[in-house]
């Protein structure tokens, strides 16, 4: 069964929600990350497109990637160092979007870095939910790479409203990834 971007929210909120209700109310932006990046990846697969696992490198690259879409015959060292001819797609992924400038310019250092090492990557930025109206939203225009909104919030944290993206929704995440995915070869 394929989730969608409302699904796809749900199961991070949830999971977050969990997380602070067995840590006393306490959240943690790590697990929020990175449970995030296992739901897209989950979604990912259920929509035919097979990814690394969480947090692994391209050879020549001194950067953590959250996750990769790799050529079928890929053997990374150590489950985890990928050569650069083997990666297709790299991907940054946020659960809560943009901290700043910093983000924006983090993301476009280590995506130069990858672009580097095999042009033909394809670098991605993907986040669940950014703050409507916030100056440093990472988006295509700032960051010089495809990045993907699904959702965009308003309202403080007890009054949360999420709308999703009209332009750089799942749905336009899924094609991009499918077309790249026919003019290669991967699982």
């Amino acid at each position: 069964m394929q989730m969608n971007e409302h699904e796809l929210l749900g199961l991070v909120l949830k999971a977050k929600a969990n997380f602070a209700k067995a840590n006393s109310g306490k959240n943690c932006s790590k697990y929020s990350g990175a449970v995030s990046v296992e739901i897209i990846r989950l979604a990912l697969r259920q929509n035919g497109i097979n990814t690394s696992n969480r947090d692994v490198f391209i050879k020549g690259v001194p950067v953590e990637i959250d996750f990769l879409i790799v050529k079928s015959d890929a053997a990374p060292e150590h489950g985890l160092l990928y050569q650069s001819e083997d990666v297709l797609a790299a991907f940054e992924i946020k659960n809560t979007g943009s901290f700043g400038e910093a983000t924006i310019e983090n993301t476009k250092r280590c995506f130069s870095l990858i672009k580097r090492s095999n042009p033909k990557i394809y670098c991605a930025y993907i986040t669940i939910a950014e703050r409507r109206n916030f100056r440093w939203a990472v988006h295509e225009g700032n960051l010089g790479s495809p990045a993907y909104t699904l959702f965009w919030h308003s309202g403080g944290q007890k009054n949360i409203r999420y709308e999703p993206d009209k332009n750089w929704n799942w749905n336009r995440l899924i094609t991009d990834l499918q077309a790249l995915n026919k003019t290669t070869s991967v699982e």
